[in-house]
C-alpha cells in the first residue's frame, strides 16, 4: 500500500476517536463537580477587603441555590481559594452574595455565567450583578476604570460563556469567555439600574459562608 492510501486509510478511523474524545469531554463538562479537595486551612483568606461586588439571585430556594454554589467553590478552590461567597437570605425565594475576601473580575464574571446556567439544575436563574470596575481587571479599558457596572445574560442568550456587562454611563459590552474578546453593544442589553440596597444594609443579616 501506498503511503497516500495508507494515508487516507487512517483519516475516517482518526474522525471517529476525535468525535468520541470530543463527546466525552462535553459529557464530562455537562455534570457539577462533586469533588471537596481544597487546599490547607491554612490558605484560607482571614483579611477583610472592602468591595463592592454584589449578586442578586431571585426565583430559587435556598438549598437549590448552596448546591449550586457549592458546584462552584468545588471547581474554583482546589488549589488555592478563589471564591468565598457570603450568601445572604433575603426572602424565601431571592438571595444576595457578597465577597468580604474579594473576588478577582474574571472569577465575578464566571460566576454570574455559572449561576445563569447551573450544571446541579435544569433550569435558568434570574442573576444580575454589581461591581466598580479597577483598570487591571480583565476586558477592563482605561475608559471604563473607576466605573459602576452591571453584569447578566439576557434571556435570549445561546453562546453559554459569556456574559453581557452595563457600565454607569450606558455603555453595554458582551465579555466573550473563551477569546478574552469585548464587544461593544449599542445599544444595551439592559439600561444600568443600582442594586436596591448597599453592602452596609447586609451588616446585621444572616448568612452562610461558602467555600
Amino acid at each position: 500500500m501506498s503511503s497516500s492510501a495508507y494515508l487516507f486509510a487512517l483519516i475516517p478511523a482518526f474522525v471517529v476517536i476525535l468525535y468520541y474524545r470530543r463527546a466525552k469531554l462535553k459529557a464530562s463538562a455537562s455534570q457539577p463537580d462533586t469533588g471537596t479537595t481544597r487546599p490547607s486551612p491554612a490558605a484560607l483568606p482571614t483579611i477583610v477587603k472592602h468591595n463592592d461586588k454584589l449578586v442578586k439571585i431571585k426565583d430559587v430556594s435556598f438549598t437549590d441555590l448552596k448546591t449550586v454554589l457549592t458546584g462552584f467553590c468545588n471547581l474554583y478552590n482546589k488549589e488555592r481559594y478563589q471564591a468565598m461567597l457570603r450568601l445572604i437570605k433575603l426572602s424565601e425565594r431571592e438571595f444576595a452574595i457578597i465577597f468580604p475576601y474579594d473576588i478577582e473580575f474574571d472569577i465575578f464574571c464566571y460566576l454570574i455565567n455559572y449561576l445563569v446556567y447551573p450544571v446541579e439544575l435544569t433550569r435558568r436563574l434570574d442573576v444580575v450583578g454589581w461591581a466598580t470596575k479597577r483598570g487591571s481587571d480583565s476586558w477592563i479599558t482605561e475608559k471604563n476604570a473607576n466605573k459602576k457596572i452591571m453584569l447578566f445574560v439576557p434571556a435570549d442568550d445561546t453562546a453559554d460563556d459569556n456574559v453581557y456587562m452595563t457600565t454607569e454611563d450606558n455603555t453595554g459590552y458582551k465579555l466573550a469567555f473563551g477569546l478574552r474578546d469585548r464587544k461593544i453593544v449599542e445599544p444595551p442589553v439592559k439600561r444600568y439600574m443600582s442594586p436596591e440596597m448597599e453592602i452596609s444594609e447586609f451588616e446585621n443579616k444572616e448568612y452562610e459562608d461558602i467555600k
